[in-house]
């Protein structure tokens, strides 16, 4: 088997032991496990004979019964709709620790004292959330080009987000440097980085405008296909900034970096 049949595999295992363990807990079933369960344990606990002991018999095994028949209805019959809950549960919480990781990078751009890039980060997150909504906003384009624009556009917001935290990996290098000569080659490279998200903002800001600005779908195709080809050349500028970056932050002598901020 390939590596992606193993990995569904393991997700399949995964997600019934998920589906048997939240059964388990109900209510339904916990409860009457636990009345026979007790039931069961006061048999031989307490001594119990005669009728009583056969009504504690009774009680225990119409617990264990009712708990097992209401399992295996519950396991059978309700496993979709179980999957289904605890996938967007999953997803939901995976949202929740995206957006709590995505705070606190917001928050960490504080250290550097550069409004420059809190500012941008607050740009790029409302304008994800306009790209999100473009399917509302423009119901009667292209769905196909709509979702090509949204797509490019979560990339390019990623790829500032990490162009972002590389320049926090400058800024926090360059302040480690006791002299003047090594910081500013650094300094310089994250400059032109800082300069490079603004930009990218900025185009992202535009081509939202743009794509709202339609309002005719016999041109609209040509419009958004024009946009998305922009799309693709700014993303393609920012990995190759980034590249370098990269190269910067891992070559590890400084005497290289003025080399590495003006490539040929």
């Amino acid at each position: 088997p390939t590596a992606e049949q193993c990995i569904a595999v393991s997700d399949n295992k995964n997600m019934a032991k998920r589906v048997m363990a939240d059964i388990l807990g109900s209510p339904l079933v916990l409860m009457p496990f636990m009345v026979g369960s007790a039931a069961f344990a006061s048999l031989f606990a307490l001594g119990l004979k005669g009728s009583v002991a056969v009504g504690a018999v009774l009680i225990g095994l119409a617990g264990t019964l009712a708990a097992a028949g209401t399992f295996i209805t519950k396991f059978i019959l309700g496993k979709d709709d179980r999957v289904k809950q605890l996938v967007e549960a999953s997803r939901d919480k995976a949202k929740r620790d995206k957006r709590k990781a995505l705070e606190h990078f917001h928050h960490r751009l504080t250290m550097d004292g550069d409004e420059r890039t809190e500012t941008a980060m607050q740009d790029l997150r409302s304008l994800r959330q306009a790209f999100r909504q473009l399917d509302k906003i423009a119901p009667d384009l292209n769905r196909a080009m709509i979702e090509d624009i949204q797509q490019r556009s979560e990339e390019l917001f990623q790829q500032c987000v990490s162009s972002l935290e590389k320049t926090l990996q400058l800024w926090k290098t360059a302040e480690s440097l006791a002299s003047t000569t090594a910081r500013k080659p650094i300094l310089e490279q994250r400059e032109k980085l800082v300069g490079d998200v603004v930009q990218t903002v900025e185009h992202l800001s535009r081509t939202l405008a743009s794509v709202q600005g339609i309002t005719s779908r016999s041109d609209g195709d040509a419009r958004l296909q024009r946009l998305r080809g922009e799309l693709d050349q700014s993303l393609e500028v920012a990995k190759k900034v980034e590249q370098r970056v990269d190269a910067l932050l891992t070559g590890g002598r400084v005497q290289n970096l003025s080399g590495i901020n003006n490539p040929k």
